[in-house]
């Protein structure tokens, strides 16, 4: 069925010639629409303790981690991308490196993760945008259906465990907390 479904997006992208550069875009240079909406988040947040901001630092260590973690399981688990597979040609140059785990939805899903938990109706747009620059990539002929899903999958979760994990880090450098310890350490001081 992976098969099947990279074929039939392929032949789509390859016969479709407006499909086909939507797709090429998309793949190629989709990813770079997150890192920008992430900055424009950044500084769209009213003030310094806005959650957004928090998710933004986040998501920023959660792709460092998926990307470590891409690194190992490629080289691990190793399996044929399908256009060296199914024998055809991809919609732009690749090379036959491993199919498993996509870089692209790995660092994308890791970057707009924590933007789930803090802001769930912007995190789910990005979220789809990170799966549609996966499944781009599968209509291309770079990923299965599979290596996308399956990517988006670990993704999460390893975004979750680093935002339980930083949550101390994240919690100390917020400056709303550093202004909430001196109103109150002021308040304390008034009593006595």
């Amino acid at each position: 069925m992976d098969a099947a479904f990279v074929l039939a997006l392929h032949q789509v992208a390859t016969t479709q010639t407006w499909f086909g550069a939507i797709v090429l875009v998309i793949a190629q240079a989709g990813i770079v629409v997150l890192p920008i909406a992430l900055l424009s988040i950044w500084f769209v947040a009213r003030t310094p303790n806005d959650g957004r901001r928090e998710a933004v630092v986040a998501g920023i260590a959660s792709a460092i981690v998926a990307f470590a973690v891409g690194l190992v399981l490629e080289r691990i688990l190793s399996r044929p991308r399908p256009f060296v597979e199914l024998g055809f040609v991809p919609l732009f140059p690749h090379a036959p490196d491993s199919s498993f785990p996509s870089d692209h939805t790995l660092v994308g899903v890791a970057l707009v993760g924590p933007m789930l938990w803090r802001s769930p109706k912007l995190g789910i747009w990005l979220l789809v945008w990170a799966l549609l620059v996966g499944f781009a990539r599968v209509a291309a002929g770079v990923h299965y259906p599979t290596d996308i899903l399956g990517s988006a999958i670990l993704t999460l979760a390893l975004a979750a465990v680093v935002w339980v994990a930083t949550r101390p880090v994240r919690r100390r450098l917020s400056p709303w907390r550093w202004g909430e310890r001196r109103l109150h350490s002021r308040r304390a001081a008034r009593r006595r």
